[in-house]
């Protein structure tokens, strides 16, 4: 299953041009200052470790543009981290997140990104993923999960989110197997285009790998 990525990526155009709706509410929205792309991309951006994010989830707009994360001002971690599975003979890697705290509009905000997969690596990348409800499912398909977290003006906003559809393009996935087999190190890349009723949602990423954690 393929959806076209422009599909998402065009709305998305509208979602930008709508953004300052939420200026009154700054808890509802995240953008980053000086943004140079004035739409959602319609691919992956590249090798060069970044996290673009655009759209809107559950009544907050994300404007974040890191396209160039060694380059950003303002990011205190950017990192990936995968999960692995104990089975029989082995393990599975079932599990990445990408999370990143920065500041983001003068707020210090935690945004992650979260996909699950039966084994992730059984298939050949890059490839498409279609993204449903289920949990760890086979073959090529997968789940995403949304999270953030910040302050404003002495509240908290705080949200996990799923049920996307869409899909996400896995491009590379790389690293150094260590005695185990694992990798805890490397890149993972992808994008991201996804909806969830009234939402859409563009993500580009290339994230370094700092560690990995097993699931008994």
């Amino acid at each position: 299953m393929q959806i076209p990525y422009q599909t998402a990526a065009a709305a998305l155009v509208l979602a930008l041009v709508s953004m300052p709706v939420w200026a009154e509410e700054p808890g509802k929205m995240a953008e980053t200052v000086g943004n140079s792309l004035t739409s959602a991309p319609a691919e992956w951006l590249g090798a060069q470790p970044h996290f673009v994010m655009i759209g809107t989830i559950n009544g907050t707009a994300f404007n974040v543009q890191f396209t160039d994360i060694a380059a950003a001002m303002g990011i205190a971690s950017f990192a990936a981290k995968r999960e692995y599975l104990v089975i029989e003979g082995g393990f599975a890697y079932i599990d990445f997140e990408v999370a990143l705290e920065a500041d983001i509009g003068g707020v210090e905000r935690t945004v992650e990104i979260e996909m699950e997969n039966e084994n992730f690596a059984k298939q050949s990348l890059p490839a498409d993923f279609a993204l449903q409800e289920a949990e760890f499912p086979a073959g090529l398909l997968s789940n995403l999960e949304t999270q953030w977290e910040w302050e404003v003006g002495g509240a908290s906003f705080n949200e996990e989110v799923l049920g996307w559809t869409g899909v996400m393009r896995l491009q590379s996935d790389q690293g150094a197997p260590d005695d185990k087999g694992l990798m805890g190190d490397g890149m993972v890349s992808g994008y991201i285009n996804a909806v969830r009723g009234a939402d859409a949602l563009v993500i580009s990423f290339t994230a370094p790998v700092t560690e990995y954690e097993i699931e008994d």
